[in-house]
């Protein structure tokens, strides 16, 4: 989340492309809503086509309202009966845009498909001027370079908008307690407070193991809608961020609640960072399904943080020690070309499962030469039946890669065979 629960989730974010001007160029900044990765949509570009304003560019006419901020529109299709937008709505819009000082169209899609835009999004001017609209109303917007814009251009320039509001896609509501959490709130260990909006149907806890599939909202505190759930996310607790699975872990079935988090906790180690990373947010949660695992995984190392005085090392620097010896019915130890069958779990030092073939109910084959320096190094203290807990440190484990768990890690690994390589 903001991890998968923010990487299950696939948010459509149209933002306002920062390019430079052209007659044959992308629009420049603030001009064209652009669809977010996987949504479909090809990029609009104009290619020389004009559309002349219904009215002067240079001089709005005297009738038109300007705002606090800057904002000038008129409108020229009035519909009062119809919806208004509200900040996190998603609205389908026709537009044609002019720059204002030249007077060239640089882009347009009055005779093509309506394109979404996202108000949580966007540039501040589109997010203020579209809330002044209703559904079926068409207005001019002159928008300000203060305004225009998400990320300013090297030379900012007022644009000028025709914008027709075809429909609007209505974001979830804004709780009234966004904010901050009531007093009557739940204190949870890290994922901050809690209320449940609607009681679950469901007796059990999910367990961090279990198969869970849910809907979910995120808002900061001043109630823009950060993120939101387009389809049901599955995931297990345990593959989250530490909140992210606490938050999961603490509900039923069919239950909706509502979380107080503080974001840098939905950070999690070698993932992409969610939009917010600062702050608390607030998140509503509906869990849709829960699908109990069918093995569960050892409990955690009462030493995980570190390996105890006495431990074995080998000469690379692994950690180890003997949880159960095996038979002794096979004396020999595999080697770095050797494939081996294991059952096996991994934690981080703070007691984070990250992975387990227990949990999946079959062991998993491994060519030693293809693994983790760690394990190269240290399966080979072992024989058939051995259970053994090794301590991996970082230099020999995934070295800060990019979506692998990090620091040292810790493997129960009980050795089950040993296969050597073919002979030809």
């Amino acid at each position: 989340m903001f991890g998968p629960v923010m990487r299950g989730l696939s948010l459509l974010f149209l933002s306002l492309m920062a390019c430079g001007s052209g007659n044959d160029s992308a629009p420049p900044a603030g001009s064209q809503p652009q669809a977010g990765s996987g949504s479909g949509l090809a990029k609009a570009k104009l290619r020389g086509e004009q559309v002349a304003p219904p009215v002067p560019l240079q001089a709005p006419p005297a009738d038109a309202t300007k705002t606090g901020s800057g904002l000038i529109y008129k409108k020229l299709v009035v519909n009062d009966a119809g919806t208004q937008p509200r900040r996190n709505d998603t609205v389908m819009i026709h537009y044609t845009g002019w720059n204002q000082a030249t007077g060239e169209t640089f882009f347009t899609n009055h005779d093509r498909a309506p394109l979404p835009l996202n108000l949580a999004t966007t540039a501040p001017g589109f997010t203020e001027g579209l809330q002044l609209l209703h559904k079926g109303e068409t207005a001019i917007l002159w928008m300000p370079p203060s305004i225009g814009y998400k990320s300013p251009p090297p030379k900012p320039e007022t644009l000028v908008y025709q914008v027709e509001v075809v429909d609007i896609q209505p974001a979830p509501a804004i709780p009234e307690d966004v904010a901050r959490p009531p007093d009557k709130a739940e204190a949870l260990p890290t994922a901050g407070k809690r209320i449940v909006v609607k009681p679950g149907t469901g007796k059990d806890k999910i367990r961090p193991y279990d198969n869970v599939t849910y809907n979910f909202t995120v808002w900061n505190t001043d109630g823009k809608m950060i993120d939101t759930s387009k389809h049901p996310t599955t995931t297990q607790p345990y593959k989250q961020a530490v909140a992210t699975g606490e938050m999961l872990t603490s509900m039923t079935l069919g239950e909706r609640a509502r979380f107080w988090v503080d974001a840098a906790k939905l950070v999690q180690p070698g993932v992409k960072p969610p939009a917010v990373t600062t702050g608390t947010v607030c998140y509503e949660i509906e869990v849709t399904q829960s699908v109990k695992a069918a093995h569960e995984p050892p409990p955690t190392p009462p030493d995980v943080a570190k390996p105890p005085d006495g431990v074995k090392k080998t000469a690379k620097g692994v950690f180890y020690r003997v949880l159960k010896a095996g038979p002794g019915k096979d004396p020999r130890h595999p080697d770095a070309k050797d494939t081996v069958k294991v059952h096996y779990t991994g934690w981080t030092t703070d007691g984070k499962m990250f992975d387990s073939s227990e949990l999946r109910g079959e062991p998993a084959t491994f060519n030693l030469g293809g693994v983790i320096a760690g394990w190269t190094d240290g399966i080979p203290v072992m024989t058939t039946g051995d259970r053994v807990r090794f301590w991996i440190p970082v230099d020999l484990a995934y070295k800060g890669a990019a979506g692998k768990p990090a620091g040292m890690l810790v493997f129960d690994v009980e050795l089950l065979e040993i296969i050597p390589p073919p002979t030809h």
